[in-house]
């Protein structure tokens, strides 16, 4: 069964996994009742359910928090910690990889525990080296049989390639790190299989390897070892799941994140930005709920969030719209999001033509797609400022960093950036708890303000937040 406890510190409910007691963990032949007929991934969910799940494997870590698996020039697996593609674009690679259109191919791989020590995933990897298919295989079959007694979790058993095998537990909620790896050892215990590399793996492992633990390999994704894809053999997803795939639950947390977080200046509950929805309000707002109305509805969204969110976390935004839509629709999700593409390029075209020359000076010396989106948007809340006759504006690090998907030190990099290439200028110190540190546009001539005839300190000191 499944037991509530209490997880003051972080807020959000923990639960403790168990198994129910079952005659049929033993005795009987694993393979006995289950037909076999292992399907590629994109036979059993459609491009919208996979994605959804695998942005719920993806745990709510950052962005770019994920392993990649792909092929070198030389034909040999590598898997290396994503720097700068976003997890969106990852996915979505993914997909393509498994339907096979790509020239090159790339695995998704999430991380198997947060920042928190929580997931919403445990996984065990039966290994096949040494000719040892068929122990892989029954293990696999048992491991699955056991976990199909957990309530309450969504179970996914599937091939891995060279005779290996991988088993998955997925939950709708998140659950501490220790209690997944409970419940692992237990079901390794019930069908005597050794804890071991080479036999069987457990995920989140029981000694993490690091902060975010160890990664496997999404569900039916591409295997850059053997070039093949895993096959499912059996999953129950739909059922327990449902919210999940269906795009009912939460959208994915760093949206949640963007849309229900302000900017803060004296006061948390005072917003400065233009932006002000909160996730369910926008989608409520520009949900596509009539025929019809669906490109119309696209239009005002990308409109909507052009100057306050880095473009991938728009385009997680636009699918979400597509997923949460209650009507039918004409257009399918490729041409939704190719809709997408094509608004969010002459929104661009606009943007980029109405700069001054010393903005696109500056535009045109930044080197990464994080930078000139944190450009665009800081811009605009120079914008929003000079309306309101404000003298400047406070950039708050953590809430920058979640509009273009990338950590509080990242965003904190590419503010300081953006100050030594001329754009902006700190005219506060952030104060813990009191002042977030606020900056002034320089390029435009936009604030005509003299800021130190205000009374305002010229602070050269950078600080963190």
């Amino acid at each position: 069964m499944i037991h509530d406890t209490a997880d003051a510190k972080s807020g959000r409910r923990a639960t403790r996994l168990r198994l129910r007691a079952h005659p049929a963990h033993t005795g009987a032949n694993p393979l006995a009742f289950l037909s076999w007929q292992p399907k590629r991934a994109d036979a059993v969910w459609t491009r919208s359910e996979l994605t959804a799940l695998y942005e719920h494997l993806h745990n709510g870590n950052g962005a770019t928090h994920f392993v990649m698996g792909f092929r070198d020039a030389d034909g040999c697996k590598k898997y290396v910690r994503s720097k700068k593609l976003p997890v969106g674009r990852a996915i979505s690679w993914a997909w393509s990889s498994i339907a096979g259109s790509p020239k090159s191919r790339l695995a998704f791989v999430p991380y198997s525990t947060n920042d928190r020590q929580q997931s919403r995933w445990g996984g065990l990897d039966f290994d096949a080296h040494n000719g040892e298919a068929d122990r892989a295989r029954e293990l696999a079959f048992a491991a699955f049989r056991v976990l199909l007694n957990a309530p309450d979790l969504a179970v996914i058993l599937e091939t891995s390639g060279s005779g290996g095998w991988h088993v998955w537990a997925i939950s709708l909620e998140f659950h501490d790190t220790r209690e997944w790896i409970r419940l692992l050892k237990s079901v390794a215990a019930t069908i005597g299989a050794p804890v071991a590399a080479g036999v069987c793996e457990i995920f989140p492992p029981d000694s993490l390897p690091s902060r975010y633990g160890k990664g496997m390999r999404a569900p039916g994704c591409w295997n850059p070892g053997t070039d093949t894809c895993s096959e499912i053999v059996w999953e129950n997803t739909r059922t327990s799941l449902e919210s999940v795939l269906s795009g009912k639950s939460k959208i994915a947390p760093l949206i949640c994140k963007v849309l229900e977080r302000h900017f803060p200046d004296t006061k948390k509950e005072t917003s400065f930005s233009v932006f002000p929805y909160r996730e369910g309000e926008l989608l409520q707002k520009l949900g596509i709920t009539a025929a019809g109305t669906r490109n119309g509805k696209l239009a005002s969204l990308v409109g909507e969030v052009y100057h306050q969110v880095g473009r991938d976390m728009a385009q997680r935004l636009a699918e979400a719209q597509f997923r949460t839509k209650t009507a039918t629709t004409e257009a399918g999700e490729a041409e939704h999001m190719a809709s997408f593409e094509k608004l969010w390029a002459g929104l661009e075209s606009k943007w980029t033509a109405a700069l001054s020359a010393a903005e696109r000076e500056i535009l045109a010396r930044l080197e990464t797609d994080n930078e000139r989106d944190a450009f665009r948007i800081v811009q605009s809340y120079a914008r929003k400022a000079e309306l309101e006759g404000a003298a400047d504006f406070p950039i708050v690090r953590d809430n920058l960093g979640e509009r273009l998907g990338v950590t509080g030190n990242g965003a904190a990099w590419i503010r300081d950036k953006l100050a030594k290439q001329g754009a902006i200028e700190k005219t506060r110190d952030y104060v813990p708890n009191k002042f977030s540190a606020r900056y002034r546009w320089l390029p435009s001539g936009a604030i005509a303000v003299n800021l130190k005839e205000e009374g305002f300190k010229q602070c050269k000191k950078p600080t963190s937040r």
